[in-house]
């Protein structure tokens, strides 16, 4: 029973001593995201333990209910903890409990966190990594009783289903959205849940196993000292529920808190299938996706809630990251929709900045508008006249691009003209709004789309600029180009390239373009297919291309060194893009934009 007159300290002392330990030099350990402390514990020249004080109060609290977690409750680590051991895994060894108090004596681990030897030993991360992949493999292969007992404790595992994995995503909705944007409509709620509900079964194509919830380079230490799977230590298991095997697999690997090698990545989910007897398929990296999904869903809106709620703001620091591991998962084809459903509301999750300060839209006013090629693929449309006035949607395929501009608060648009070059200008000056036209002469010589921006280069000024394609054209019912400028940072970018999603596209045949790592950084496509194709406007500074020659060439030339500095970035449009580059693209185009508002 608890001593509810004796203050904590003094329960402390007295647990310890009553169990030996009352002499020992005690040293305090970093505290996690949770209500528990602990404490080493040292005492002669070998003796080591761990104070855990974990005050349990009962809660009726819905969420905690509904997602099944057992917060401090030392029942749970006891039942869990002895199970683990006594199927030879090295979780603590119990050395005493006073459950009434929350207060328990555990086997010391030692200090060999794996992300403590990652950060003096980079190249053992093979090593190490491949080690845990064999011990979450083992886990799944045996078999756990529901309703544990130990100690005079008894716990019951249940199952991490539909309901517990919902109301965990729900704190994207409930905590990062109200942060970073608009508010939701009940419809939008309706469709996240939806979709959510769809991805839900997929999962039940593997059999669920022991999931430990919380399996990561900060909660698992490295015991060179013991053999085979015993050689990773684990604590912060009291959550676990029986989940599908991609859970514990997702969390070791897509870490919010340190970055794991990409090359290594693929070859330990094939370790980890083959090690637990389940087919490395399209199935299960599906299963992994969604897993992986839900669970930096559930992570980006924890960590805002600890900032906010608990004043741990450092948790935001880590929020770029999860939100690259949760566009990456949710890049897989199984889950369009909900990346659909993400563009469309959820747009912050694109941004490359800290989300500790909102992004701040950039004003920019000047851009190049490239309607300078022949159009030979628009044939024989173009054979009188340029690509840039044919029509579609019942006005020209510049007239498009320059609404858009003038809507988005561009005044001045450089267009470079060559084929029926006097037919364009002629065009360009019967135009009732804005913006401002100057015209780039090529008539004498085409110099392609990286030519064309240096003959330009005057025309342009020393601000960054959009430079924008006349056959891109799109449907959206949000500003796509005031986005791109929300998150366009002069600072850290020199290019920000607006994406569609393949799936989103008409008129692309291609394989994707390219994909999207940490903070939206660019990556040209390195496997046989990319997530995303160029959408054909980009934000851009002209002092890129000062130092190329005014001749022929294509602005990837351009591309590439901006890719090797690491200073390109991508952004996503969520609308449907069209690539209107032939007739027929031209006549699907005309039946889209009669029944879209542009």
């Amino acid at each position: 029973m608890a001593h509810e007159n004796l203050t904590c300290e003094q329960l402390i002392n007295a647990f310890l001593n009553a169990n030996g330990w009352g002499e020992a030099l005690r040293s305090p350990i970093r505290a996690d995201a949770s209500s528990r402390s602990y404490e080493k514990l040292k005492q002669g020249d070998e003796e080591r333990a761990v104070l855990m004080n974990a005050p349990y109060t009962p809660t009726k609290d819905p969420y905690l209910t509904t997602a099944k977690l057992a917060g401090s409750n030392p029942e749970a680590f006891i039942c869990l903890a002895t199970e683990l051991t006594r199927r030879g895994f090295s979780a603590p060894q119990i050395l005493a409990a006073d459950m009434d108090n929350g207060l328990l004596l555990l086997e010391d681990l030692g200090t060999d966190l794996f992300a403590h030897i990652l950060v003096r030993e980079p190249q053992k991360e093979p090593e190490l990594y491949a080690a845990a992949i064999s011990c979450l493999a083992a886990l799944y292969r045996s078999s756990f009783p529901s309703n544990m007992a130990a100690r005079k404790a008894r716990w019951h595992v249940d199952s991490y289903d539909a309901p517990a994995l919902q109301a965990e995503a729900d704190l994207f909705l409930d905590w990062y959205i109200p942060e970073f944007d608009t508010p939701l409509s009940g419809k939008a709620k309706q469709e996240w849940h939806k979709i959510w509900a769809n991805l839900f079964t997929i999962l039940d194509i593997q059999p669920a196993g022991l999931a430990l919830r919380d399996f990561h380079a900060e909660n698992i230490f490295w015991l060179a000292e013991r053999d085979g799977t015993a050689n990773v230590g684990l604590i912060d298991f009291q959550d676990a529920l029986f989940a599908h095997p991609a859970y514990d697999l997702v969390s070791l690997l897509e870490d919010a808190r340190r970055d794991v090698d990409p090359n290594i990545v693929d070859d330990l989910i094939t370790q980890f299938c083959q090690q637990s007897g389940i087919e490395d398929n399209e199935n299960f990296r599906a299963a992994y996706a969604v897993m992986g999904a839900q669970r930096n869903a559930k992570i980006l809106g924890i960590f805002v809630r600890l900032a906010r709620r608990d004043g741990k703001e450092h948790y935001l620091d880590m929020i770029p990251r999860i939100a690259a591991h949760f566009i990456s998962d949710i890049s897989h084809p199984a889950l369009t929709g909900l990346r659909n459903w993400v563009h469309k509301h959820a747009q912050s999750v694109f941004s490359h900045k800290s989300p500790t300060k909102p992004n701040t839209p950039i004003p920019i006013t000047t851009a190049m508008v490239m309607a300078a090629g022949h159009g030979t693929r628009m044939r024989p449309l173009t054979n009188n006249t340029c690509k840039a006035l044919v029509k579609v949607g019942g006005k020209p395929l510049i007239d498009h691009m320059l609404d858009r501009l003038h809507e988005a608060g561009v005044t001045r648009a450089v267009v470079n003209v060559h084929a029926f070059a006097d037919q364009l200008e002629a065009h360009l000056k019967t135009r009732k709004s804005g913006p401002k036209i100057i015209i780039s002469d090529e008539r004498e010589d085409l110099l392609e789309t990286g030519g064309g921006v240096v003959k330009a280069l005057p025309l342009l000024g020393n601000d960054p600029i959009l430079i924008c394609n006349i056959d891109a054209v799109w449907t959206q019912d949000t500003d796509v180009l005031k986005e791109l400028m929300q998150f366009w940072d002069a600072n850290t970018m020199d290019e920000l390239l607006l994406l569609a999603p393949v799936e989103n596209t008409i008129g692309y045949q291609g394989k994707g373009d390219c994909t999207t790592g940490f903070d939206m950084h660019l990556m040209r496509r390195w496997q046989d297919t990319a997530p995303y194709v160029y959408a054909g406007v980009q934000i851009f500074k002209p002092r890129l291309a000062y130092n190329f020659p005014q001749e022929k060439f294509s602005r990837n030339k351009i591309w590439e060194v901006s890719l090797g500095r690491g200073n390109i970035f991508g952004h996503v449009m969520y609308g449907l893009w069209m690539h209107v580059g032939d007739p027929e693209t031209l006549s699907e185009a005309e039946t889209i934009l009669s029944k879209a508002k542009l």
